[in-house]
């Protein structure tokens, strides 16, 4: 009887990637504990008839060490935010950051963006739209002086921006 050394390492590697797997899986599922808890928020749709957003944003429960993505597309222009706050009170959630690609005259200023999750997937309820561009230089209410590190408060968010019902859907999760 005649043995290969690559059958040996061909079952070795069967192993290893079967057992990647179920590692994997057990960690996705909270069985290895999950990492640590985080809100988020995301989605996307179209409003106003012809602007569009994606947004995948999350943070710690305070709304620290906040990560994640926001495009915007209009036909004045598009561009890519990148995210570094996150308020989330109740239904409603201020996004801001960067804009790192886009119109040359945007790339490099911060943003503050507001997203109310008012119902399911395909309700209509939902709604979205900026609050500012560049907010430190408006008198925006409550704006933290470590902006765009921490985000103002999401609580009455809605009374600072204009909002439009978005054909689409967002989604806030909290732990």
């Amino acid at each position: 009887m005649r043995r290969t050394l690559g059958g040996v390492v061909c079952a070795a590697l069967a192993v290893a990637a079967v057992a990647l797997v179920v590692t994997a899986v057990a960690w996705s599922s909270g069985v290895l504990g999950g990492g640590p808890a985080q809100i988020r928020v995301y989605g996307g749709g179209q409003f106003a008839g012809i602007r569009t957003i994606s947004l995948d944003a999350a943070a710690n429960p305070q709304g620290l060490g906040a990560y994640g993505t926001l495009h915007y597309g209009a036909p004045a222009g598009a561009f890519r935010g990148e995210v570094t706050c996150l308020s989330v009170v109740g239904h409603a959630a201020v996004i801001g950051g960067f804009i790192r690609e886009g119109p040359a005259n945007f790339v490099g200023a911060d943003f503050l963006y507001g997203v109310l999750d008012n119902g399911p997937a395909g309700s209509g309820a939902d709604q979205a739209g900026f609050i500012d561009i560049s907010p430190e230089l408006d008198p925006y209410p409550g704006l933290p002086s470590d902006f765009p590190a921490t985000c103002p408060t999401a609580e009455g968010a809605q009374a600072n921006f204009g909002s439009f019902p978005l054909i689409g859907d967002v989604s806030i999760e909290t732990p």
